[in-house]
């Protein structure tokens, strides 16, 4: 079996970490700024976590914020500073390179959706405006009991364009309070985040926050990764397709992953009541 050499994970506004047992840390790392969004660490993320898909030492990953909060959002100085540079009159060339613009800054935070290793958001202080978009592009996220949210994009007068907007009605079931936060912009806390569906877990400190996560990352580093990454790839399909769609999809999936080792250590270890087999890397 072919291995890729280890991933280099040297980034300026980034810390990314091997905690150990299969598990990733990658932390947001502007704690001056409150971890705010620049166009740097927006591209480092699209980064991280194109290597981290590909990385066989990898199987889960925690995204956290390092110092006072996990993102306050986006850096408007930023923002301000990319859209300067188009500098076309003519509209339909100046629209052209915005919509190049805005496919290139979604894409960091679809790279999350597309890693096939599960995502663990774990949120404190502040989750805010762009911080939000981020998150909704994980698999499972968690924050501590004061942890404030806002879909805060109405407030720079414009609609979303990276992602809250088209993954937040697949997340949370109630329509009515999702248009409602969207459209006023205003803040919301951990408890109606949790009431609403879009966190799964409170924690009362940061410390239970980050062992919370851990524990969790953990527990799915432990099974086999095809079964881990597989039902990561279908569940994606499965929201955006038809059942009967998605039950074809996953079909055709498994008939080569169901030609894996991994099942019949699995079961071994199922009927003798063992540990769980130390799976081989993918």
């Amino acid at each position: 079996t072919l291995v890729p050499p280890a991933m280099a994970y040297s980034y300026k506004c980034l810390l990314v970490s091997d905690i150990g047992d299969g598990v990733f840390h990658v932390q947001l790392n502007r704690p001056k700024k409150m971890n705010a969004i620049n166009l740097e660490i927006w591209d480092e993320i699209g980064d991280v976590f194109s290597k981290l898909d590909i990385d066989s030492n990898c199987r889960a990953v925690i995204l956290s914020g390092n110092g006072r909060a996990f993102s306050t959002g986006i850096d408007v100085e930023s923002l301000t500073s990319a859209l300067s540079g188009i500098e076309e009159e003519d509209v339909a060339r100046k629209a052209r390179q915005l919509l190049r613009l805005i496919n290139k800054m979604a894409l960091p935070f679809t790279l999350i959706e597309k890693c096939c290793k599960p995502v663990i958001a774990a949120m404190h202080a502040y989750c805010l405006g762009i911080a939000l978009d981020i998150t909704t592009a994980c698999d499972i996220r968690y924050c501590t009991k004061e942890t404030e949210f806002a879909v805060k994009e109405v407030a720079l007068g414009v609609a979303s364009d990276v992602g809250v907007l088209n993954r937040l009605p697949k997340i949370v079931g109630n329509h009515s309070w999702m248009r409602e936060a969207a459209m006023t912009g205003r803040h919301f806390r951990a408890p109606e985040a949790l009431e609403q569906g879009l966190v799964s877990k409170v924690c009362d400190s940061y410390d239970q926050l980050m062992a919370a996560a851990k524990e969790t990352a953990r527990t799915i580093a432990t099974s086999s990764p095809v079964a881990v990454q597989g039902t990561k790839i279908v569940l994606n399909y499965a929201r955006d397709h038809s059942v009967d769609e998605s039950l074809r999809y996953v079909a055709l999936w498994n008939m080569s992953q169901l030609q894996t080792n991994d099942i019949g250590e699995s079961a071994v270890a199922v009927m003798t009541k063992g540990p769980k087999p130390n799976y081989s890397k993918l």
